[in-house]
């Protein structure tokens, strides 16, 4: 699968590419937690196709994202696993919502201003009235469309 990234993507810590090094400035770092591999291929395709270059970060889990957030376990670097400028995250994940992680982030002083957008494929199940006071920026439909993803999606890219 050839990316058209200028910086690395990484997937449960590893790195998949690495045409630039990490954590250079300029380039926004965007952490998308999503479990379905599909969906983080297509994500990673319509940035692609926007030309838009972005370090994209992986986390398939909440647990994951947050030892993302904190750098812990396989994301200790900080250099590496940089604060993100924005966070796209999948409404349902195995086992869970992001809604949990959501809420510990908006808790955590240092993270608070981050721009989250969320994702679904089934919008019934993502009641934005949940996410009242969280400060989540958009809510997006999930779309097989790259034209209408990228439409939606790009006004909130850093």
């Amino acid at each position: 699968m050839p990316l058209d990234f200028v910086a690395p993507a990484v997937t449960l810590g590893r790195s998949v590419s690495s045409r630039a090094l990490p954590g250079k400035t300029g380039v926004p770092l965007i952490l998308l937690i999503e479990d379905d591999p599909n969906d983080i291929f297509f994500f990673r395709r319509t940035l692609s196709k926007l030309g838009y270059h972005a370090d994209v970060r992986v986390a398939t889990s909440v647990g994951e994202a947050k030892r993302y957030m904190l750098n812990e376990g396989d994301f200790r670097d900080a250099l590496y696993f940089r604060k993100p400028d924005l966070i796209v995250s999948d409404f349902k994940l195995a086992g869970d919502t992001a809604l949990e992680f959501i809420r510990w982030l908006r808790s955590e002083s240092h993270f608070a201003e981050i721009p989250v957008v969320m994702l679904s494929g089934a919008p019934s199940q993502m009641d934005p009235a949940l996410f009242v006071g969280l400060t989540v920026k958009h809510f997006i439909r999930k779309t097989s469309d790259v034209a209408a993803l990228g439409s939606n999606l790009q006004p909130l890219l850093p």
